[in-house]
């Protein structure tokens, strides 16, 4: 999994105090709007973080992963499309629990992979069927990547939710690598959360 930070809004804090400014008829020095950030979040007056965006590349996640990521429904998404993209080399994203499962049993989730790709692979190159029909016989393991857009909110909201201990562990590594991203622009916002 690789998450990558592309665009931000410039100086966010400073921008949401400076925005959220007008609510309180407050004071529009820095200190004031780095204060008055922290007062927004903590007091929860969450509609003043919408004034800030940030956009990632999220790369080297399961489709399981990204069917969980969509259904933020207030961010933004742009996905690889394998109705479009002819997958040449797939990757396929193993769980950490398949490591304690038995040897027969790993073998043949592998086998399974090998042959859903070879079956894809002989299907677009043979001309037996076409690309946007041949995805279907792809697990939901294969690798996929995706541009994930939002305001600071948003971008909380999803990360309160996914980086919960009973999250799917995927997901919640995305959650929680966002949210570390975020926290050195924004560390009024976006505390610092350690893998578990």
């Amino acid at each position: 999994m690789q998450v990558e930070l592309l665009d931000y809004t410039e100086d966010p804090e400073y921008k949401i105090g400076l925005f959220s400014a007008e609510c309180y008829d407050s004071k529009k020095d820095r200190e004031s709007c780095i204060r008055r950030v922290k007062h927004c979040k903590d007091s929860g007056h969450l509609s003043t973080l919408r004034f800030a965006n940030a956009t990632f590349k999220i790369s080297g996640i399961s489709r399981v992963c990204s069917h969980q990521l969509v259904r933020s429904a207030h961010l933004s998404y742009l996905q690889k499309s394998q109705r479009y993209v002819f997958e040449k080399e797939i990757e396929f994203v193993e769980p950490d629990s398949l490591k304690d499962a038995p040897e027969y049993y790993r073998n043949a989730w592998r086998k399974l992979h090998a042959d859903a790709e070879a079956l894809y692979l002989a299907g677009i190159n043979n001309k037996y069927i076409v690309k946007e029909d041949a995805r279907f016989v792809l697990p939901q393991s294969c690798t996929t990547s995706i541009i994930v857009t939002g305001n600071f909110q948003a971008l909380l909201d999803f990360i309160n939710l996914r980086s919960s201990k009973y999250a799917q562990k995927e997901i919640r590594n995305v959650a929680i690598e966002i949210n570390n991203q975020l926290a050195k622009i924004a560390p009024n916002i976006f505390e610092h959360k350690e893998f578990l």
